[in-house]
């Protein structure tokens, strides 16, 4: 049975951006974990299996990025304009940030992964976002680390207009084959990194050698194929080809995914383990939405939350960084005083990712997405495209 919604226009998913709130939170309890900072060796193996998997957020964010920009397009919208409200949207949260990094870097004579060295040319690439194309962790890892994704999406963002145009051109029949041709050849790329890949130095912190987690988790035409992945999903959804299937259930599968990927081999569990329960998730829950269904994700405070998101991306590790700094760069505690910590890294966090939101984000989205002229968009407009830009993990440690 399949599920008839109404052709994509400008109907907000909001449960959409609810679910950003779960993945960011995701994303902050694996840096947390990364930060080692409980002492607790029974802690420690617990959140090694309920919060090491936060690369399952980055597959979710990516197919979430290519749906909404599929969803909200409009026709008669030149792509440079798209460009541009995307470019006002990433940007100024990435320099703002790119400098505190900078300044936090130049003060404590640290990198972010907490490792001795100075600040090099390594660090220019990160400025311009194109970190992702050096097979080096010091490059794609550099600076406020969580960037490298921004380079992927400047990616997903420059194909956008193309990889559109081709997709609403295949028949609707096909488009079932080609999401299922895309998740193969997501789990793929493992088996291609550990073939051509003979291994190397390790990236700090992770079992893995640089150039394998460079091919499979930073290259951005490799992480292409879950954002074409999402322009896919959305178009099954127009053509009423969804089938029915409810959120509890798509949800439990999520949360078996992320659980379920992490006893998978390495390379396997960065992407592929989780993104068949994830590419099933995103729809359903887009369809319960258009559809008016009960959903525990549209409330008033996860949509907020899920709009801040990208800001709390932007700045968390770099707070948690700064605070485990201030309190000692190599200390853990016991159980009671490290959640004390936690929820002061969160607030402080929060907090900064709201002044970023209101201050910086939201204001120049407005200045730099204004057009001389009013057309009919056929890509997202600024209102939509600020629900868009999701944050995916970093998996540095």
């Amino acid at each position: 049975m399949t599920t008839s919604v109404a052709p994509p226009g400008r109907d907000r998913l909001p449960s959409l951006t609810g679910l950003r709130t779960i993945a960011a939170l995701m994303v902050f309890a694996f840096h947390i974990y990364a930060a080692a900072l409980y002492a607790s060796p029974g802690v420690n193996k617990w959140m090694a299996h309920l919060a090491n998997q936060g690369g399952v957020g980055v597959t979710f964010f990516f197919i979430l990025s290519g749906f909404l920009l599929t969803w909200t397009a409009r026709k008669n919208d030149p792509a440079r304009k798209f460009w541009r409200r995307r470019a006002a949207k990433i940007v100024p949260n990435h320099l703002v940030t790119w400098v505190v990094a900078f300044g936090f870097l130049s003060l404590s004579g640290l990198t972010l992964t907490g490792s001795f060295g100075g600040i090099g040319l390594d660090s220019l690439p990160n400025l311009f976002l194109i970190q992702d194309w050096f097979p080096r962790a010091g490059v794609f890892f550099s600076m406020n680390i969580p960037s490298w994704s921004l380079g992927c999406e400047a990616f997903f963002y420059l194909m956008f207009p193309a990889a559109l145009w081709a997709a609403r051109r295949l028949r609707p029949q096909l488009l079932w084959p080609a999401a299922v041709l895309l998740v193969g050849l997501v789990w793929l790329m493992p088996v291609l990194a550990n073939t051509f890949f003979h291994g190397g130095p390790l990236v700090p912190g992770l079992p893995v050698s640089e150039d394998r987690m460079w091919f499979v988790y930073t290259l951005p035409p490799v992480r292409l194929l879950e954002f074409a992945l999402g322009i896919v999903l959305a178009l099954i959804v127009e053509a009423g080809r969804w089938p029915r299937i409810g959120l509890w259930p798509a949800t439990a599968l999520s949360l078996v995914g992320y659980v379920g990927s992490s006893y998978l081999p390495y390379l396997f569990s960065l992407v592929a383990g989780a993104v068949i329960p994830l590419a099933l998730l995103i729809p359903t829950v887009a369809v319960a939405d258009l559809e008016g269904r009960p959903s525990p994700w549209r409330g008033k405070a996860m949509v907020w939350l899920g709009n801040v998101s990208f800001a709390f991306y932007m700045v968390h590790q770099l707070v948690i960084r700064w605070v485990h700094y201030a309190l000692g760069a190599t200390r853990s505690w016991d159980t009671p005083q490290a959640l004390a910590v936690t929820a002061l890294v969160l607030a402080i966090a929060l907090l900064a990712a709201t002044a970023l939101y209101y201050a910086v984000e939201m204001p120049l989205v407005r200045l730099l997405s204004r057009s001389r002229r009013t057309v009919a968009p056929a890509l997202p407009s600024p209102a939509q495209e600020a629900e868009v830009t999701a944050p995916p993990l970093t998996l540095q440690r």
